[in-house]
């Protein structure tokens, strides 16, 4: 990939139960550790009818876009499992019963979240939903790609939650529970690029990727490598 395209970041929010002002993830940046908790925000603005259709990680993942200024740019949502919770809860009731809730399954489709945000707004914005490996990287991809057609301004929401018990064997970073809301425009300091490295191995890293890319960005970092599977991808910060 073509690594001489160049973005920057003209605003981020981010909410975690123990992470939950802009003060606290710029600390958590110069000292990281695994954001969890249990907690959700109230998701401030949004009518009361929407908000009730929220579960954790829909509500920090709106919490986050809320706290940013209104936009009418493409929006892309960003998580690698979705709502893990409300999933278990509608197998486990069709296991039991037989049926589903029409209500919850609607909310369990992985555009859900994005939709409901336009929906509250009142917006005709170009929605992307992404379930990838490579998390944000992935939606920077699509962020360039936007920008190639004109689009000034992107706004990408990543967002995860610990996974239920039965889950857990399966998944790394089972107790990641955050979101943060990025708005990207097509110029800036910050360029992306990947390539194939079977040799180069994760060993013990600590957070996952979407937050990797996260403290990156929210520090004066020149390099941020993330190998996933056997691409390597690269953040790079350049002097204007």
């Amino acid at each position: 990939m073509n690594s001489s395209t160049k973005f920057g970041v003209k605003a981020w929010s981010a909410w975690s139960s123990s992470l939950r002002t802009q003060e606290d993830w710029l600390a958590w940046a110069r000292n990281p550790f695994t954001p969890n908790g249990e907690d959700k925000p109230k998701v401030e603005g949004m009518q009361p009818i929407n908000r009730r259709r929220l579960k954790r990680l829909g509500s920090m993942a709106l919490g986050a876009a809320y706290s940013l200024p209104e936009v009418s740019s493409p929006i892309i949502f960003c998580s690698k499992l979705g709502e893990s919770e409300r999933c278990y809860e509608l197998l486990k009731e069709l296991t039991e019963t037989g049926a589903l809730s029409p209500q919850s399954f609607s909310l369990a489709v992985h555009n859900a979240i994005p939709s409901l945000y336009t929906i509250d707004k009142k917006l005709n914005s170009n929605v992307l939903a992404i379930s990838s490996e490579a998390g944000v990287f992935s939606a920077i991809v699509e962020a360039l790609g936007l920008f190639a057609c004109g689009e000034q301004m992107v706004r990408i929401i990543v967002s995860e939650e610990a996974v239920p018990s039965e889950y857990r064997q399966y998944c790394d970073f089972t107790d990641e529970s955050y979101a943060y809301a990025i708005d990207l425009v097509p110029a800036g300091d910050v360029s992306l690029s990947f390539s194939k490295d079977a040799e180069h191995s994760l060993d013990s890293v600590e957070l996952s990727t979407n937050l990797q890319a996260f403290q990156f960005l929210l520090t004066d970092d020149r390099l941020c490598k993330c190998a996933i599977g056997k691409t390597s991808w690269v953040l790079k910060r350049e002097s204007l």
